[in-house]
C-alpha cells in the first residue's frame, strides 16, 4: 500500500455572509455547530472551508487504511488556492422563455465579444506557515472590481478559504433590472470555485512533494444548517464514486447507519417547509417515523407492510418520468423540470437500492448497539462537508449544478477532475445573480412542491411554543428586495419547548431596512 498525500476534504465549501470580522468554520466530523451565526453588530458570519494535508495509504479499491495529518509541527505545508467566477460567460440556464429546452445554448451576455471581461478571476493566491493570508482583490467584471475573498492559515498551518460577502450588483449600477430568476445580462455576483493545492515538504531532507489536490466551492448561505437534504451533495458525489467503480453500497444495511439517517432527513423538512409538517410531524401517521424507529428497525415481517408502505411512496429512479410522479414523494421538484413539472425529486439509484433491500427486511436492526465510527478523518471531512449540501434540485442548483451528477467530472471518488473542470466551471452555470433563485423559489401560498428548503426555508416557526409558521422571506420585495435584504433574513436553529421537545426555530432575524 503505497504512501500518497491528500487534501482533505476533497471539496469544501464555504459560503458567504456580510461580516468582516468574523466566521465559523463549515461542517466537520465531531464538531459543534457555532453559537451564534452573527457577529456582535448584527452581520451575518460567513463559513469558511478548512483544508488539511494528510500522509494516507489506501487499499487498491480505494478504502482507507492509515491516515496522519501533517501539521506545522510535522512538515512545511504551502498552499495556492484560485478562485473564478465564470458565471457572466457561461451558457444561459435553460429554460428561456423565448424557446425551448432543446434549442441551442445561447451565452449570458452574449452582446459582449471580449469574453474575458466577464470572467471574474484575480488569480491564484499562495500562502505557506502558520498565520499567513492572501486576498482575491483584483478580479473584475466589465471592468468593475470584484472581490472574491481571501485565504488564510491557522496555527497549525491549515488552510482556511472565506468567499466574498454575498454582494451582487449590476455594471454600470442601475442599467438592467433583474427580470429572470438564472439569467441577468450585465449582472455579477462574489460566488465562485477554484483549485486548492499543496506542496508538503516533511522528513530530513525536506523533499517537496505535490499532495492530491482539492476544491473549493463558495456557495450563499445555509439558513437552515441543522435540516439536511433527502438527497445530499455527498450521495450524489457518492453515486458518481460507484457508477465509476471507486466505491460500492453496501451489501447488507445497517439501521442506523445507511437507513435511519435518511429517513431522519424527511422528518427534518417539517421545521423549514409546510409539506414537511403535514408529512412527517408527530401525529402524521405513517410519515411520523421519530414516532416509529423501533417498528421502522424490525427486520421481521410483521412490519413488512409499514416498510414497503414508505417505498411505495418514493419514485423510483430507474422509472422513466411520467405523470404519475404526482403524489409520489419527497414534495420536492426534480431536476427536469421543464419537461415533467409534477415529477418529484429522483433518490440516487443506491439510496433508493438500500431502501429496497430495508423494504425487503434485508439490513441489519442495530437500533439498540449503533456501530462505532470507523471512517477516518480524512473520509469524514469530505462526507461532513458535502453532506450539509444540497443534493438536487438542480435547477439550477444552490452550491453547485448538474455537472456533479456527472460521473466524469471526478478524477477519483469524491475528487473533481481538475484538467476537465478548470477553477470557475462547477458555479458557472448557477444563478446570476444567486439571490434572483433565492427569491423565485419562494411561495407566496401552499405549493405543490418545494426545491431546497433545507438551505433556503419555505415557512418557519417564529418561536419555540408556535403552533402556525411564517413564511422566512416574510417582508422582501421582488428581486431587488432580496438582493438588498438576504442577510437580514433569520436562520433556523436547534431549539427547545417547556417540555423539553427539540424544535427547530427561526433566530436572529434582524430588521428588513425596505
Amino acid at each position: 500500500m503505497p504512501t500518497t498525500f491528500e487534501i482533505h476534504p476533497a471539496i469544501g465549501i464555504a459560503r458567504v455572509g456580510t461580516s468582516a470580522d468574523g466566521f465559523f468554520v463549515g461542517p466537520e466530523p465531531g464538531a459543534k455547530p457555532p453559537t451564534t451565526y452573527r457577529d456582535p453588530a448584527g452581520n451575518l458570519l460567513r463559513q469558511a472551508a478548512r483544508f488539511r494535508v494528510f500522509r494516507v495509504s489506501r487499499a487498491a479499491d480505494g478504502t482507507l487504511r492509515s491516515a496522519s495529518e501533517i501539521t506545522a509541527a510535522e512538515g512545511h505545508v504551502e498552499w495556492t488556492v484560485h478562485l473564478v467566477n465564470a458565471k457572466g460567460a457561461a451558457e444561459e440556464f435553460p429554460p428561456v422563455a423565448s424557446r425551448p429546452l432543446q434549442a441551442s445554448p445561447r451565452l449570458r451576455n452574449p452582446k459582449h465579444t471580449n469574453r474575458a471581461e466577464l470572467v471574474i478571476d484575480p488569480g491564484p493566491r499562495t500562502v505557506a506557515g502558520p498565520g499567513q493570508r492572501a486576498v482575491f482583490d483584483s478580479g473584475t467584471f466589465l471592468g468593475a472590481p470584484v472581490p472574491l475573498g481571501e485565504i488564510a492559515t491557522d496555527a497549525d498551518g491549515r488552510l482556511l478559504v472565506l468567499g466574498g460577502f454575498g454582494t451582487s450588483a449590476c455594471v454600470p449600477p442601475g442599467a438592467v433590472p433583474i427580470g429572470n430568476f438564472a439569467n441577468n445580462d450585465q449582472w455579477h455576483d462574489d460566488m465562485s470555485d477554484g483549485l486548492v493545492t499543496a506542496t508538503v515538504s516533511v522528513g530530513a531532507s525536506r523533499r517537496k512533494v505535490r499532495a492530491r489536490p482539492a476544491r473549493v466551492i463558495v456557495a450563499p448561505p445555509d439558513f437552515a444548517p441543522g435540516v439536511v437534504n433527502l438527497v445530499t451533495l455527498y450521495d450524489v458525489a457518492f453515486q458518481a464514486a460507484v457508477e465509476r467503480g471507486w466505491r460500492h453500497p453496501p451489501t447488507t444495511p445497517s439501521f442506523t447507519r445507511d437507513l435511519q439517517p435518511v429517513l431522519q432527513r424527511a422528518v427534518g423538512y417539517q421545521w423549514v417547509l409546510e409539506l414537511g409538517r403535514q408529512g412527517h410531524a408527530s401525529g402524521a401517521g405513517m410519515g411520523d417515523f421519530a414516532g416509529q424507529w423501533a417498528d421502522l428497525a424490525d427486520p421481521s415481517p410483521n412490519h413488512a407492510f409499514l416498510r414497503e408502505g414508505v417505498l411505495g411512496t418514493l419514485r423510483d429512479p430507474a422509472d422513466p418520468v411520467a405523470n404519475a410522479d404526482f403524489g409520489l414523494m419527497p414534495r420536492l421538484h426534480n431536476s427536469d423540470y421543464v419537461s415533467f413539472p409534477n415529477a418529484v425529486l429522483r433518490l440516487t439509484p443506491t439510496q433508493y437500492g438500500v431502501l429496497k433491500q430495508w423494504a425487503a427486511g434485508e439490513f441489519v436492526n442495530d437500533l439498540a448497539q449503533p456501530p462505532a465510527v470507523d471512517e477516518l478523518l480524512p473520509d469524514a471531512l469530505d462526507r461532513a462537508a458535502l453532506e450539509a449540501c444540497s443534493g438536487g434540485p438542480f435547477f439550477p442548483g444552490i452550491e453547485v449544478g448538474r455537472i456533479m451528477a456527472d460521473p466524469q467530472t471526478y478524477s477519483a471518488a469524491f475528487c473533481v477532475d481538475p484538467k476537465a473542470n478548470p477553477p470557475g466551471q462547477l458555479t458557472a452555470g448557477n444563478a446570476v445573480p444567486w439571490q434572483a433563485d433565492f427569491l423565485a423559489c419562494s411561495v407566496d401560498a401552499q405549493p405543490q412542491l418545494g426545491w431546497w428548503p433545507a438551505q433556503r426555508p419555505y415557512q418557519v416557526f417564529t418561536k419555540p411554543t408556535a403552533t402556525t409558521s411564517q413564511f422566512w422571506h416574510r417582508g422582501v420585495t421582488g428581486f431587488a428586495g432580496m438582493v438588498d435584504e438576504w442577510h437580514r433574513l433569520g436562520v433556523v436553529v436547534e431549539g427547545r419547548r417547556p417540555d423539553g421537545t427539540t424544535v427547530f426555530v427561526e433566530s436572529e432575524r434582524q430588521p428588513l431596512q425596505g
